[in-house]
């Protein structure tokens, strides 16, 4: 396990018992920002998803800054220490700045970006969701010059999480303007402009610690009369954070081999965030979201036991994903792998269930990663799985029965929602 993954095992608590306080904090003071269960399940299962699949070293990484490091290093850093510290750090963020704003500029950069940006919520839920596919990282690219100075690996990997962790606690709507702070800091304010679709709001405060856009011209101060409205202009509408992600790839994909022009179906995935071509456009219409109109907002009602059930289960798999991490110096690869897709078809299996379509694949690929482990394991199961594993067969037949429940005739269901059951 890296040292990125490792920093996020131990912050992982910190991010839970932040949410729970935000929680309870809307729940006794208002306004409610956690009434939509099923988009904060989807949210914080984003991260979980994100979390899976850097650990099985998906994606696709340009450069890493370890390789860079140990060949084009032409010197010994000239300062070190605190100061050594602070120096990268602020590298960090003045170049994330323009990583941010480049992500909203370009289609492909957006396609992988857009998964933060879905959520029709704003809490601190919506900080975790998070590119977990990683079709394409550059971000080594952006540290050349730290590691022509000769920065060592070890610096940049503690600056790296703690610059990314910091930008979690604005993610909230309980924190109002926070005076001079605004000038050189990014608040929760500021933060709450850069989610909203307004048109005034959109494509403004791309800084992440530091207020770079007061520098560079993309600052955008929130209204007192212009509340924001969250999401994006295209709305997905969908729970499973697996579905959302490939969503807009897809799109891309799709529009780029149905336009005519060979210059159109590069210009698919090099334009602009949002250009289409013309004859793409008029067979598949963009869906426009009016931001005024709080009834589009995207909310497939469901039963009250199915909304208790989905955290039941996400905290299990939650559970599971720690454990893995926890021990994964004692795991087989292939047990590793085993366990890691089990969560993440717990994922879309969680997902759909909320989405009232249950997926037979995604549970079927749960039972066949279990009993994976169940056989690679052999006679280290009594060792380390003898409570993991009952509880997750458990929950893969709990999950069952529920899927079987949700497909039920639709009068029951509807049942069920209507007297909160």
């Amino acid at each position: 396990m890296s040292a990125f993954e490792n920093a996020v095992l131990f912050a992982i608590p910190g991010f839970l018992l932040l949410m729970l306080l935000e929680f309870a904090w809307s729940k006794w003071n208002g306004p409610d920002t956690w009434h939509h269960h099923a988009d904060a399940v989807s949210s914080i299962s984003s991260g979980l998803t994100y979390l899976v699949l850097r650990t099985l070293g998906f994606g696709v990484l340009v450069i890493s800054y370890d390789w860079v490091a140990e060949r084009i290093a032409v010197s010994e850093p000239i300062i070190t220490g605190f100061w050594l510290y602070a120096l990268v750090f602020l590298w960090k963020d003045f170049t994330s700045y323009w990583m941010h704003r480049w992500a909203h500029a370009n289609s492909f950069l957006w396609a992988m970006h857009l998964i933060h940006h879905s959520s029709e919520e704003f809490n601190l839920a919506v900080a975790l969701r998070q590119n977990a596919f990683n079709w394409f990282s550059y971000g080594g690219l952006m540290l050349l010059p730290l590691a022509l100075l000769g920065v060592p690996t070890e610096v940049v990997a503690v600056v790296l999480p703690v610059q990314f962790f910091m930008q979690f606690w604005y993610h909230t709507q309980h924190v109002g303007k926070l005076g001079p702070f605004e000038y050189f800091l990014v608040t929760p304010s500021q933060h709450r402009v850069h989610h909203a679709i307004n048109p005034q709001y959109i494509d403004k405060n791309f800084g992440q610690i530091f207020c770079w856009d007061r520098l560079f011209g993309t600052f955008q101060e929130e209204l007192r009369d212009e509340p924001p409205a969250y999401g994006i202009t295209t709305p997905v509408r969908h729970y499973n954070p697996v579905m959302i992600e490939l969503n807009y790839m897809g799109r891309l994909l799709r529009d780029a081999l149905t336009t005519r022009k060979w210059r159109d179906k590069a210009s698919v995935f090099l334009s602009r965030t949002g250009w289409r071509p013309e004859d793409v456009k008029r067979r598949w219409p963009d869906e426009k979201l009016d931001y005024r109109d709080p009834g589009q907002k995207f909310q497939r009602p469901q039963p009250r036991w199915l909304i208790l059930w989905a955290w039941v289960q996400f905290a299990v798999l939650l559970l599971a994903t720690a454990y893995t991490l926890a021990n994964i110096g004692e795991l087989s690869v292939l047990t590793k792998t085993a366990l890691l897709l089990f969560v993440l078809s717990g994922v879309v299996a969680n997902s759909q269930q909320l989405m009232l379509t249950p997926s037979l694949v995604a549970e079927a690929l749960r039972f066949v990663m279990l009993t994976a482990v169940a056989v690679i394991e052999g006679a280290a199961f009594a060792h380390w799985g003898v409570w993991l594993l009952p509880l997750l067969a458990l929950v893969c037949g709990l999950s069952v029965w529920v899927g079987g429940r949700v497909c039920a005739p639709s009068g029951q269901l509807a049942a069920d929602i209507s007297h909160g059951g």
